[in-house]
Formats: structure tokens, sequence, C-alpha cells
């Protein structure tokens, strides 16, 4: 089948094409031409006004509800929202119950990926059902596919099972995955420990807390490298999600520069809102890390621009109605994302002027997961999706097509939408 995109702006910027307006034509799932004007047939031709192409979203932070959590999430449900939101790639925790721990529930995870067109890339737990005690199958998970490791969506307490985790998986081409939190100082916190903890009486989660967790395991991963003989593999990486404050990005900055194997990401809605955006409480704000002070904020921007942070996820985490529409401290934490992470962090990234802001989403996570990932050209298979710029439009609980409505951008403007999401030669995804 012959597809034929006109006059699309390539927003890809590990293409030569890249900020250029052309013709793009498709063929067998392959680019055959791309040119500033086509004029062979085509059995489908895409031509309408404002339409950019866009290589498919990597996220690699998205919470597991299966099995066990289907009234919020189920495959059907986890694929069309990610269609929807131009993700083809995604990186699942291993948060399921039970929690998928067998070498058969790695290769299970994997084979809904050509069920529904979509890569799924599971984790591993660190510890048998995440409880922190003992150690599941290391070696055996890796051999079945699983490529990253973490300890649920959170960080590991016990020092002992963290350096031991360190130790066992730097012998391997693998990431360790780290949510950084000291549970004793964020215990039955609600949101950032500042101003709007204290005017609306809520117990606060500090910065300590993250940054307490970080610095334990950088001083962990120091003295475990220090100590390897040389045994640690070249692609072994320790990797902390959703950093939220200020320290936490110069933590991170400090560790690159001392040529330290971390990588880092930040969800989205870190970059959008600060502490205020719970003043009302709302719970479809109420996530974790919590939304922090205005300085947090700019710090995880400069952190973006300077290289400090690799990637922007969507820390994409179902719960069904019940679990939001609650008080706000029996509220569940987190909020859904893969619709709209594209979305999101293309207008804040170019309200903020960052070059090249395709790469947090596209090329750097790509990079991470191990996946090959180059410009469009002739040649390439054919893999990412069209969207245009449209009047501003609110974004609704309508719109949402996965199970789960919990998004903390209910109510926000958006200006694009993603038109056809394409892999070879399918369309996974049209309005």
């Amino acid at each position: 089948m012959r597809i034929l995109l006109k006059s699309v702006l390539i927003q890809d910027s590990q293409s030569e094409f890249h900020n250029q307006r052309v013709d793009m034509l498709a063929d067998a799932g392959r680019w055959i031409q791309i040119a500033p004007t086509i004029k062979e047939k085509a059995d489908i031709c895409i031509e309408q006004s404002g339409l950019s192409w866009v290589p498919s979203v990597v996220d690699v932070r998205v919470h597991h509800t299966l099995p066990g959590g289907e009234y919020r999430e189920d495959w059907n449900s986890l694929a069309s929202a990610a269609k929807k939101g131009g993700v083809l790639d995604m990186m699942l925790l291993p948060t399921g119950n039970p929690v998928p721990q067998q070498p058969e529930a790695i290769q299970l995870i994997q084979s809904k990926s050509s069920e529904f067109g979509i890569h799924f890339h599971p984790m591993a737990p660190v510890s048998i059902d995440n409880q922190g005690e003992n150690f599941s199958d290391l070696f055996d998970l890796n051999r079945a596919g699983a490529n990253w490791f973490s300890h649920g969506d959170g960080s590991l307490q016990s020092v002992d099972l963290m350096a031991k985790s360190l130790q066992y998986l730097q012998t391997l081409p693998v990431t360790l995955v780290s949510r950084p939190d000291t549970s004793g100082l964020s215990m039955y916190g609600q949101i950032h420990e500042g101003l709007q903890s204290t005017l609306l009486g809520l117990k606060g989660i500090p910065v300590l807390s993250e940054t307490l967790s970080i610095q334990r395991d950088l001083d962990l991963l120091a003295y475990v490298l220090g100590n390897s003989f040389g045994h640690t593999h070249a692609n072994f990486r320790l990797h902390f999600s959703c950093l939220s404050s200020s320290d936490s990005v110069d933590l991170i900055r400090q560790a690159k520069k001392k040529g330290l194997p971390v990588s880092a990401d930040v969800a989205i809605h870190s970059l959008v809102y600060t502490e205020d955006a719970v003043s009302s409480f709302d719970t479809l704000k109420k996530v974790n890390p919590p939304f922090r002070s205005e300085k947090d904020l700019t710090a995880l921007w400069k952190g973006i621009s300077d290289g400090t942070i690799d990637a922007v996820v969507s820390d994409h985490c179902p719960h069904e109605q019940e679990a939001k529409e609650l008080e706000f401290d029996h509220a569940a934490f987190g909020s859904i994302g893969l619709e709209t992470l594209f979305l999101m962090w293309k207008k804040q990234a170019q309200a903020r002027k960052i070059p090249n802001w395709d790469r947090l989403i596209a090329a750097n996570p790509a990079a991470l997961v191990g996946i090959q990932s180059e410009g469009v050209a002739v040649g390439q298979v054919v893999k990412g999706f069209v969207s245009q710029e449209v009047d501003s439009y609110v974004y609704q609980s309508t719109d949402i097509v996965g199970k789960s409505k919990n998004s903390a951008f209910i109510g926000e403007t958006f200006n694009d939408r993603i038109l056809h999401v394409m892999h070879g030669e399918n369309i996974l995804y049209s309005i």
C-alpha cells in the first residue's frame, strides 16, 4: 500500500529533513521518496493544512495494572490510549498483581506486542513480589528479555538489598530503576512540604525524602563500581525516575560530571504545575512525587536544557473513578498520561523554546531502552504519526479513550491533535 503525505513539516531532529515542509511517500511500510513536491499516485493521500510528521513516542514509565487491575486498564484500553498518544514503545513497571516475575510472564508481556502493534517492554522486579526481602531470578529474567529492573514503582529501602542489586546487575547490560523516595520521611505525606501543606493542613513530603534516596544510591553505585574489578558491563546504568526537585537535578548533574553511569527522567506533569495546583484540593493533581515549588520547576527545565534529564515520561498511572473522588488525604496518587504526553510536552517545550524538543520523548528514551532510532529518511521503516495544528480546544474527560479518566490535564487547552499513527504498512490510529 502506498501512502502519500502532502505538505508535512518534519519535526524529527535526527533527520536531515528536520523543520522542512515536504511531501512524503511510503510504499510497503517504508519511505521511498521525500521531496518538496511528489506527484505520484498513492492508495491513500493525506492532505490538510498545518500537518507535521513526528517520530513515535517512547515512554519509559508506565504503571502496569495487569494482571489483576483490568478494571483500571486492560490490554485493549492500554493499547488504545498509547496509539491515540502516538506511543509505540512503552516500558511497563512490574506493578501487576501478581507481579510478573517469572521468565514466562516477561515473555507473555512481550508477546502482546505483535497482537496490538505496540512494543511493550516489561521491567522485571528486583525482589519477589516487590517486597524488598528476597531477590527475584535476576539472571533468568534477563535471559527471558527483561533489560530493565525496578522495585515496583518505588525505591528499595533496604541498603543491603540495593547494594547487592547493584553488585549483581552491574555485570549485565541492564538498567536498574529507582523512583527515589525515603519512606520514613514521606510516610503519610500528601503534597509537597511547603507553603501549601501548611495552609491546607496536609502532611508534606519533603524534598529531603527524594534527595536522601538519590545520594544514598549514588554513593552505593560509586562503591560498587570502585570494587567491581573491571566486571562492570559497559551498558549498565542506574536510572532515576520522576525527579521533582532542584536539589535532585543538582545531584544527577554532579554524578554525570563524575562519569557515573546514571540517567534520569521527569514526569510531564511535574514540568507544568507547582504546589499551588492543589490549593483547591483537586485530587486529579495528587501525584507522587508531588508538585513542588516554582524554584524546583525552574530547575527541572534547566536540567532538560543542559542534558541532565534524559527523558520526559507520562508516569501513566490509571485509577478508577472511586479512587479519586474522595477526601484529598484518602484519594489515590497518580495521573494517566499516555494520551497527552506528546500534546503537553510539545506545548510546554515550544513555549520555553527548547531546541530539538522531540528528542526528549523519542530519540533519547529510545537510546535508553536500546531501540535503534534513526531520523526519518528514504528507506526507513515508517514509524511515527501525523499531527495537525488546530484551533485551541479544552481537554475533557470525554476525550479519554482509556478505561481510567484520572488525568491531571483535564481542563487544559491544546492546539495540536494526532490524526494518524503509522507503523510499517499499518495505520494504527486515525481520527
